[in-house]
């Protein structure tokens, strides 16, 4: 019964997935948060950008996260477990996403957005390793293998580290060997404001 179902699956995911290049997938990225009503949860690589391309691929992404806000979605996504995460993490959770970082998905190159718990946008990178860019991906509409990437979510989401409990456990390590660093060299280093830095540090629990 249950290799049944795996076929049943296998074929419709044939009959429905579209490779997609990988501005298509941004693109499709995009859209998919442009037109979620309930949910949308994500696990990314995070990187921080570099080039202008991937500046306005992540500003593009945090404008589709403010939106889907005002419209009452739930916006969840987990990164790598990683202090060079903290870039992308603080600015998707700035515009209303909640973040939490997993150590388990550092070595996987695959990510994947979940929309509505309807259909999933998965992408590939050019090469093994997850720092590498998506190079192209899938979009599937299928409720059976939303459920399968959910399942996986919810598991990994409660394992993971809440944003702001991992950025207090790395700024109160940076200081517990460095006690007189400034809040200025501090936001340099890990390339967040000084407002967040102080926000985090006056954290009590």
């Amino acid at each position: 019964m249950e290799s049944t179902g795996r076929e049943k699956l296998l074929e419709q995911m044939a009959r429905t997935a579209s490779i997609v290049s990988r501005q298509e997938y941004f693109n499709a990225v995009h859209f998919a948060m442009q037109s979620a009503r309930n949910s949308i949860k994500g696990s990314i690589t995070g990187s921080a950008p570099s080039t202008t391309e991937q500046k306005d691929q992540v500003q593009a992404i945090i404008d589709r996260i403010s939106l889907a806000k005002t419209r009452g979605v739930n916006v969840q996504y987990i990164l790598p477990k990683s202090p060079d995460r903290l870039v992308v993490a603080n600015q998707y959770r700035e515009a209303g996403a909640e973040i939490r970082l997993h150590a388990g998905i550092i070595v996987s190159g695959l990510r994947y957005t979940v929309i509505d718990n309807t259909y999933t946008v998965l992408g590939l990178p050019s090469s093994a390793g997850e720092n590498q860019p998506t190079r192209e991906g899938y979009v599937i509409p299928s409720e059976a293998l939303a459920e399968i990437f959910l399942r996986q979510f919810q598991a990994r989401w409660e394992e993971a580290a809440p944003y702001d409990e991992y950025l207090k456990a790395i700024v109160s390590d940076v200081r517990s060997h460095n006690p007189n660093i400034s809040v200025q060299l501090l936001s340099s280093e890990l390339q967040i404001s000084e407002a967040e830095i102080v926000r985090i540090e006056q954290r009590t629990n």
